[in-house]
């Protein structure tokens, strides 16, 4: 971790001293921090986390405000929150928990109900039993599927 991030870090802190824990993690404060370290840790290689260090000092002098008031800063903060969250993702690499267990997930469902559907309308008998298992077929595998990716990015600590 740079110097520019630890002094960051300390600057929250002393600001945010005293605050109530619930605030802290609805404003996601754990993550801005991780994500001030990443931009250090890529901007001599990133122009765009290198842009993002002046919104960030920016952010960090203005926390306790947005934090404690609502208005124009509680809104930037978010905005910036949001834009380092989809950054890291897209140029890092770095995902939120379950990501890929929830995405690849979602797909199984899908292809799993129109599996379901197609094999509800080749037997009339048993239409319910025969979607159940299609959903099933669809479902079980991708969740595994996204879970041991989800797994390999614990391993990398590309966690956000």
């Amino acid at each position: 971790m740079g110097n520019w991030s630890e002094q960051l870090h300390n600057k929250i802190d002393e600001q945010l001293q005293g605050g109530n824990d619930k605030d802290l993690r609805f404003f996601r404060i754990d993550e801005f921090k991780r994500n001030i370290s990443r931009v250090d840790e890529f901007s001599n290689s990133c122009p765009e986390c290198k842009k993002e260090q002046i919104n960030i000092t920016e952010a960090v002098n203005n926390i306790a405000q947005a934090v404690n008031h609502v208005g124009k800063p509680r809104r930037e903060y978010d905005r910036l929150i949001t834009r380092l969250s989809k950054h890291m993702q897209k140029e890092h690499g770095f995902y939120a928990p379950y990501y890929f267990t929830y995405l690849i997930s979602f797909f199984g469902i899908i292809g799993g109900s129109v599996l379901g559907y197609l094999l509800m309308q080749l037997n009339a008998d048993i239409k319910l039993e025969l979607f159940l298992i299609g959903f099933s077929i669809g479902l079980l595998p991708t969740y595994i599927w996204g879970h041991l990716k989800d797994k390999k990015l614990r391993k990398e600590k590309r966690l956000m």
